[in-house]
């Protein structure tokens, strides 16, 4: 059920016994871990630290409850689970905090030369939304990113930011769907992927199916299910080419969360950077090589810190647009 030695933070993250432990879901870890719990009262300041990562970090009520915490970090975790359970998804909305503060921008009377009628989704920072196109497919479109396509040609899309796709196929006709950014434009029947524009490059997760990757620079790439692809026009350069092994790696912040495997502190807060458009100060060099391991809020800011700063043991100031790191 669980390893004879638990001596870092990510040992107990790790196992799914302890996880039901901390949530209450099964009897037999309940009971399993409390007799486990007695008889190491050595690791008992170890555990609680990570039973607050897993059910959300207790802090001061003046910023959010503990209730608070506790419900949406429940309620993320049923999303993962669900998620690796679940390939295709149902149209849904984000909990209620994320969804009623998307912005949407409709461009209904803005008319081109050929008569055709632009349509242009936005998000602001910290707001993710679900889109149902046309056609049947669904988008989930990133914080601070902008989806656009012609009323009548909802299978060809611009994306500038993040995005995740889940096609809806079109067994009579065949028709492709297309979504261009000024890297690449990605080639699809009927699928589900994420494509991210940030950071100067293109960067495309095949989560199922197949797809058509057709560089800038005339190249052509076909992608599996799992292959990770990213590529810069600028550089005319593929930057990454590899397979990913855990997807809700690439994909959990559609369902609200970023989620780190093993990720250096740097990394992890280039991805908060991405999301709430604040500018990452580290006071002491040494901490950007921290490692961290859990799953993070990207639609609450606060929790967001207090859960980083639990994990890694460090102390984040939120200053005008910037956060400050530095050691505890």
């Amino acid at each position: 059920m669980i390893k004879k030695k638990y001596d870092h933070i990510n040992d107990f993250l790790e196992d799914g016994s302890f996880k039901n432990w901390c949530l209450q879901n099964n009897g037999t870890d309940i009971n399993f871990w409390e007799f486990w719990i007695a008889n190491n009262p050595e690791k008992g300041a170890l555990v609680n630290k990570a039973k607050d990562l897993v059910l959300g970090v207790s802090f001061d009520a003046k910023l959010v409850s503990k209730e608070k915490v506790a419900f949406e970090w429940n309620k993320l975790e049923a999303k993962i689970q669900s998620n690796k359970k679940i390939k295709k998804r149902k149209v849904r909305f984000l909990p209620r905090f994320a969804a009623a503060s998307a912005l949407l921008i409709i461009s209904l009377s803005i008319y081109f030369a050929v008569g055709k009628t632009k349509v242009t989704h936005k998000t602001n920072y910290g707001e993710i939304l679900n889109i149902k196109l046309l056609d049947g497919s669904d988008v989930t479109l990133n914080s601070n990113s902008t989806l656009s396509y012609y009323k009548d040609e909802s299978r060809k899309v611009w994306l500038s930011g993040e995005a995740f796709f889940q096609v809806d196929k079109k067994v009579a006709t065949q028709a492709k769907f297309w979504v261009l950014t000024d890297d690449l434009s990605v080639e699809v029947y009927g699928t589900s992927f994420n494509v991210n524009t940030k950071k100067k490059k293109t960067a495309v997760f095949l989560e199922e199916g197949s797809i058509w990757l057709k560089l800038k620079n005339g190249a052509d790439k076909k992608m599996i299910p799992g292959n990770y692809i990213a590529y810069s026009a600028k550089k005319d350069e593929i930057l990454e080419d590899k397979n990913i092994f855990n997807p809700i790696i690439k994909t959990s912040w559609k369902d609200g969360s970023l989620l780190f495997e093993n990720l250096s502190l740097e990394k992890a807060m280039e991805k908060i950077e991405e999301s709430y458009g604040f500018s990452i100060v580290f006071k002491e060099d040494k901490t950007k090589n921290i490692l961290i391991t859990g799953a993070v809020p990207i639609t609450n800011i606060d929790i967001c810190i207090k859960a980083i700063e639990k994990s890694v043991d460090v102390t984040i100031i939120k200053k005008d647009n910037s956060l400050i790191i530095s050691e505890k």
